[in-house]
């Protein structure tokens, strides 16, 4: 598997992307990505929760910061890392992984609040490192007959370790308590360095740069709009669950529901597109079905209505990003590492420019519930990809 790993790997960075030999790079690609996933979202699902329950106790409105903090740092790694220079993707995969975990064990021997500050600028520093070659590595899997469905993989690939991680972390944090639950997540993340070693060729190297303007000014603003709703929803949904409960089990029940349907959808949809050769209808699909459920959440106060409301809205929010990425790298294939580090810069921005928003309408005295106002205008902007 790694000999065929490498020399899938060994084309120049610049060249476009063509039709791979096999589906075992792609396959190896998504195993690595789904330990990832399922480490960071047991453990990171409850770092907010944490955070505001007894006794730590932090204010709602302090606690937002550590993702506020995330995600600012992660727009500017991508600045630093976007300079043009080769970047070893082992290395810097190595690096991101080795952030993250040191996040997830920040919770465990600092103070709540200096775990705040240490565990944000961990988590944005793994977002680019881990991500903008990790995203390369799998769009050069890909060609136009076969991108929107296997980029709808990734999509699959986070929401179905969302249906597990959350309830085997909530389940941990009552049995054991939160800093176990956080030194497994950290210990899940590093083994994933074994994967990354023995699945990356050590010589593959990207060089990354953003070009907004290639990138298309209204696919920006998608991303950007893509962006404020990972932000604002990384936010409102544990609050607005804790609201309604604060046990860990049941509150990963809820976690675990809101991504159970979205995966399938996902790859399904991606497959139609690709078949069709059209990507269009379907960025206006999932934000105009997103609205509803934003509203819904809003509105009523109970919980079996948001449980299905936060479904809904995970179901449809989770159909258009895939086509957003799929347009981008349609229109940039020949220069994928520019591309991706235009998209993640992009994401970033709009995710930390969102939950400055969200906190102002905290301060404010709004309530967690309003943000999902926000949501519904944001989510808009996904349908301007093109």
């Amino acid at each position: 598997m790694y000999a065929l790993l490498c020399r899938a790997n060994r084309m120049a960075v610049v060249q476009p992307a063509v039709p791979p030999t096999s589906g075992l790079v792609y396959r190896s690609l998504l195993i690595v990505i789904s330990v990832q996933f399922f480490g960071n979202q047991m453990a990171g699902s409850f770092w907010l929760v944490y955070l505001v329950s007894a006794p730590q106790a932090l204010a709602f409105n302090v606690g937002v910061l550590v993702w506020l903090v995330a995600f600012g740092v992660a727009a500017l790694v991508v600045l630093v890392l976007s300079s043009g220079r080769p970047i070893r993707a082992a290395r810097s995969m190595t690096l991101g992984i080795l952030s993250v975990a040191v996040g997830h064990f920040s919770f465990v021997v600092l103070p709540p609040l200096a775990a705040v500050f240490v565990a944000g600028v961990c988590f944005g520093t793994y977002v680019p490192a881990f991500w903008l070659p990790m995203n390369c590595l799998l769009v050069r899997e890909t060609h136009r007959t076969n991108r929107a469905g296997r980029l709808a993989g990734l999509t699959a690939a986070f929401t179905t370790t969302g249906v597990v991680a959350p309830v085997v972390g909530g389940y941990i944090a009552d049995l054991a308590g939160y800093w176990t639950l956080f030194s497994l997540g950290g210990a899940i993340v590093l083994g994933n360095l074994v994967l990354v070693r023995l699945l990356v060729d050590p010589a593959i190297s990207f060089a990354f740069s953003i070009d907004l303007p290639a990138a298309n000014s209204r696919t920006v603003l998608a991303l950007a709009g893509q962006g404020g709703v990972d932000g604002l929803l990384t936010i409102a949904t544990p609050l607005g669950s804790f609201r309604f409960t604060t046990d860990s089990f049941e509150l990963g029940l809820l976690f675990s529901l809101f991504s159970l349907a979205a995966g399938v959808t996902a790859v399904l949809l991606g497959r139609i597109s690709d078949r069709t050769k059209t990507r269009g209808p379907f960025l206006f699909l999932g934000p105009i079905l997103s609205v509803p459920a934003c509203l819904l959440a809003f509105a009523v106060r109970d919980l079996g209505t948001f449980a299905f409301a936060i479904g809904w809205l995970s179901l449809t929010a989770a159909i258009a990003p895939s086509f957003i990425y799929t347009i981008l790298i349609d229109r940039m294939e020949d220069s994928i590492p520019r591309a991706t580090a235009s998209r993640e810069f992009s994401i970033n921005l709009g995710r930390a420019v969102a939950i400055v928003a969200g906190l102002a309408i905290l301060s404010l005295g709004g309530d967690v519930y309003a943000l999902f106002l926000l949501v519904g205008g944001v989510i808009l902007l996904e349908a301007l990809a093109k």
